[in-house]
């Protein structure tokens, strides 16, 4: 009679496989709510530093050309009302918005944000040879949910607001929820607000 050879290299049996489940089931449980929360802190931070470059890229420019970016395509001086970095834009407000919110997603007349930065298309009437560009690394980009920045530059000297309040001027995201709650002009209350995210130029 021959012995059998006892095998140590035997399968999991079902319990241990039902605890094995068990516990990587409680592990995800406890890690994925800290993992999508800094993953939405990743993209809080990427939006802040994204409308802060665009708001240096428009200093540099108004540098370098004399003029800020608030022209149309044959030179007429203050015609624009916003810059958009893409189609994407937001048109809703969100919920405890400020008067007038939503005007940053269909306030006048608005160009991309491209048009100015990436590839000089527009005929400012003012400075074109002194263009240093591209400011900006594309034409198009979205904020990390996917839309457009947006700029109230009716609002920069010059520009096409002929009123005698002083207004910031902002490059600003719709942020996680997409829908605008920051005033686009109320000198009393020009905070950024809700969970817009933005960066005020310092325009003099």
């Amino acid at each position: 009679m021959v012995a059998r050879k006892k095998n140590s290299e035997a399968g999991f049996t079902l319990i241990e496989i039902v605890i094995a489940v068990a516990i990587v089931g409680i592990f995800a449980a406890v890690i994925s709510p800290m993992v999508f929360r800094h993953l939405e802190d990743a993209k809080l931070s990427k939006a802040a530093s994204e409308t802060e470059t665009v708001a240096n890229a428009m200093l540099t420019y108004y540098k370098d050309v004399g003029q800020w970016p608030f022209t149309n395509n044959n030179g007429k001086t203050g015609s624009i009302d916003r810059l958009v970095s893409s189609d994407n834009v937001p048109t809703g407000k969100g919920k405890g918005a400020n008067a007038g919110a939503q005007k940053w997603g269909k306030f006048g007349k608005s160009m991309y944000i491209g048009d100015y930065l990436f590839d000089n298309s527009v005929d400012n009437g003012n400075g074109a040879g002194s263009w240093r560009g591209p400011y900006t690394e594309k034409h198009n980009f979205n904020d990390p949910w996917g839309n457009a920045y947006v700029v109230n530059v009716r609002y920069l000297p010059g520009g096409k607001y002929t009123g005698d309040k002083v207004h910031k001027v902002m490059v600003l995201s719709a942020g996680p929820d997409a829908k605008w709650q920051t005033t686009f002009a109320d000198g009393s209350t020009e905070a950024i607000a809700g969970d817009d995210i933005g960066y005020t130029l310092a325009v003099q």
